[in-house]
């Protein structure tokens, strides 16, 4: 796009070229159609390659911002076309560029502040669509990010409040277990004792029925 304006700048500003060497003198007649003549291409800014999505987007804003497509450069093309087939030895592309200009401002009032008007206005039209990317990203970010974001706090919310219930059962398990210990050890000794006890009584038993048998056979 620099390149346009430096060669709309140029064209413009320089003196007029010579009426003889432009075809423009009184009573010149204007040259026949002849196949297009390309206008200096935008050269896209050297950016890191970041896939065909990037590419999408600059097509995009491209489309948009695009002086080919304005009606400023339909008119000097309407003049540079048919200058195509003047070979570049008789008249070079600066000369033809601005004898289209001349043309287009004598037969319908193009200026170079119109021609610089237009470039103003792309730039204005690129600052829309990056105030209206911005706006729709933050709505993006609104609803997508902001209810994730919800819900990752909800989640942690619940992770949270598992872990505190789960530390709960964990001191009841180890309460729990210690009284499993404490019944197993009452029972373990009150079994024993109960052993001790009827062994105990067994022994007497038997003493004493020795002991009546001793007087009966006496």
């Amino acid at each position: 796009m620099n390149k346009i304006l430096d060669t709309l700048k140029h064209a413009i500003i320089e003196e007029d070229p010579d009426p003889k060497a432009s075809g423009q003198g009184e009573g010149a007649v204007q040259p026949a159609a002849a196949a297009p003549i390309a206008s200096a291409p935008v050269q896209p800014m050297a950016m890191p390659a970041s896939g065909v999505d990037s590419e999408k987007a600059y097509q995009k804003i491209l489309a948009k911002t695009n002086f080919d497509t304005t009606q400023v450069s339909a008119v000097i093309h309407k003049y540079l076309d048919p200058l195509a087939a003047i070979p570049a030895a008789t008249m070079s592309d600066s000369i033809k560029f601005k004898t289209a200009v001349l043309q287009a401002k004598a037969q319908e009032g193009l200026t170079e502040e119109k021609i610089l008007a237009t470039f103003d206005g792309l730039k204005i039209a690129l600052q829309n669509e990056q105030e209206a990317f911005a706006a729709s990203a933050d709505a993006t970010k609104a609803q997508e990010l902001t209810n994730r974001q919800k819900k990752v706090q909800e989640i942690n919310d619940a992770i949270a409040q598992k872990q505190q219930e789960i530390a709960q059962l964990q001191q009841r398990l180890t309460q729990v277990s210690t009284e499993l210990v404490e019944a197993q050890g009452k029972i373990q000794r009150a079994e024993s004792q109960f052993t001790i006890a009827a062994q105990r009584r067994a022994l007497e038993i038997e003493q004493q029925k020795v002991h009546y048998v001793s007087l009966l056979q006496g």
